[in-house]
């Protein structure tokens, strides 16, 4: 940063509009994760824990690859997804008078949780793989 700072208010409004489809909905989380690897290069700082579980993501994907060999290689992947459609069933109880979702639509809630956070943890990695071939100090034209 420039010397300058960044405030945080809840005194701005902003308005979402959520994405009609999964293949923008990961789009726009692939950008989140590239954005926070620049920002863990950039200003060289470990992100928190809670930061970093969705990132783990990729990597149980790519482990999953394995499970020819192992079924063993099955369960951090079996277990994120598990936890991602339980997930959607307390968020969609927790929220249903202010949307008003059936529980008929809880495990899209978890679906959607799944597709944010697999496209975010790989936007993360593809963006340090990418610094890491090209000189992490290196600017982007």
């Amino acid at each position: 940063m420039a010397g300058y700072r960044i405030w945080l208010t809840d005194a701005t409004e902003m308005t979402y509009y959520p994405r009609s489809t999964p293949s923008g909905l990961f789009k726009q989380y692939f950008g989140y994760g590239r954005g926070r690897a620049r920002n863990v290069l950039k200003h060289r700082v470990i992100p928190r824990i809670r930061q970093m579980l969705p990132l783990a993501i990729l990597p149980a994907v790519v482990l999953a690859a394995l499970s020819f060999v192992h079924w063993v290689a099955l369960i951090p992947l079996l277990a994120r997804c598990a936890l991602c459609i339980a997930m959607g069933f307390v968020a969609t109880r927790k929220h249903f008078d202010e949307y008003g979702l059936p529980m008929s639509g809880a495990p899209l809630v978890g679906l959607a949780a799944m597709i944010m956070h697999l496209a975010r943890s790989s936007g993360f990695w593809l963006h340090l793989a990418q610094a890491a071939t090209s000189g992490f100090g290196a600017k982007r034209a």
